[in-house]
């Protein structure tokens, strides 16, 4: 197994250089479009048949592209064309990001600087790696996408890295009940709560509804910016209880399956602004890739009676479970109601492990 991480890396650049790499994505941009445009005419994605149609003309045609990236604009349009099927004509604006290919690009990571071909041949730029990035730096560079934002007037490289993943070792369960309250809890007794977050949420959504409601250019630009600093916001936070769970001395994390919740909630439009209203899947996602980086594994198991389950007898009653209090009318147990629930979580994790491969990271049963 393979770890794939992709990085952000800010170029600096003189404005000279900046205009070549503006008509390099252009004129990028526009090979793109013009294979597109002769393999949906031929309803054709075949990387060969549209080479030998297409790659003699369009050297002729754009001389200073370089041919690698002549090769990559063709690559990126018949994967276009095979992703929809050829049932429409895929365009690129005038600015898309391009990919750059291993023989067109050479990384100096160690010291913050890349070379890049254009269409006035190679140009240096230099970065800044954040020091959250450096572990990478050994890593494997697998692909680089250049992207210019028009908005900023900056450019961007999206770097993909990749190194071999440990191998998965032990059959440490720790169970994970995610909710609105208490964000997550963990069967080893770690609450990570809400209710900091449940201010910040509604200290924008006061602001969103005051912006709203004025309807002007200022106030739509504001929305977007608050917009931004939300999400931000969201996926720091997720980013930073991720990696404190990973950290766990646990190999297996279980986690309940949460796509099914929607279909099953019926308690009114409250409750699913509030289900909404935080990243649940985010939050499974980023703990899946950094637990897949350390050599651990995620399973996915059905969340169906979880919270109802005493994890102590296994009775199952509704009315056992009170808000956040559990109290088993059959055994007597009493104990938080999300923390009863990651335990429940947890036992289900370790039931899984006897019917699946613990070798293999990701597992989803339902």
């Amino acid at each position: 197994m393979n770890v794939d991480r992709t990085i952000k890396l800010k170029l600096s650049v003189s404005e000279e250089d900046k205009e070549t790499l503006k008509q390099t994505i252009t004129i990028f941009n526009t090979v793109f479009n013009e294979v597109a445009e002769y393999g949906f005419e031929n309803k054709t994605y075949s990387k060969v048949s549209i080479h030998h149609a297409t790659y003699k003309q369009i050297r002729e045609k754009y001389p200073k592209l370089p041919s690698s990236l002549v090769q990559g604009a063709r690559d990126v349009a018949c994967e276009a064309l095979k992703g929809v099927k050829l049932k429409h004509l895929p365009k690129a604006k005038t600015y898309s990001s391009i990919r750059y290919n291993q023989r067109v690009i050479t990384y100096y990571l160690r010291y913050g600087k890349v070379s890049l071909a254009t269409i006035n041949g190679r140009i240096k730029a230099t970065f800044n790696v954040p020091e959250y990035y450096r572990d990478y730096i050994n890593w494997e560079v697998r692909s680089s996408t250049l992207k210019y934002d028009v908005r900023k007037d900056a450019f961007f490289l999206h770097v993909i890295f990749r190194t071999e993943s440990p191998k998965p070792s032990g059959d440490k369960v720790l169970g994970i009940d995610r909710g609105i309250v208490n964000i997550a809890v963990c069967s080893n007794n770690v609450f990570f709560n809400g209710k900091q977050i449940k201010n910040v949420r509604a200290k924008y959504a006061f602001l969103r509804q005051k912006l709203q409601s004025k309807g002007t250019k200022s106030a739509k630009r504001l929305l977007r910016k608050i917009s931004r600093k939300e999400n931000g916001f969201v996926t720091d936070t997720n980013h930073c209880i991720s990696k404190t769970i990973v950290n766990m001395p646990y190999d297996i994390f279980a986690l309940e399956d949460l796509t099914s919740i929607r279909v099953q909630s019926r308690k009114g439009k409250d409750f699913t602004r509030k289900l909404n209203n935080w990243a649940f899947y985010q939050l499974a996602q980023f703990i899946e890739y950094k637990a897949e980086a350390l050599g651990k594994s995620v399973i996915y198991i059905d969340p169906r009676f979880s919270s109802q389950k005493c994890s102590k007898c296994g009775d199952i009653r509704k009315s056992n479970r009170n808000g956040n209090s559990y109290h088993c009318k059959a055994c007597g147990f009493e104990i938080h109601a999300d923390l009863n629930a990651s335990r429940n979580i947890a036992q289900a994790g370790i039931s899984c492990l006897s019917r699946l491969s613990v070798n293999q990271p990701n597992v989803t049963t339902v």
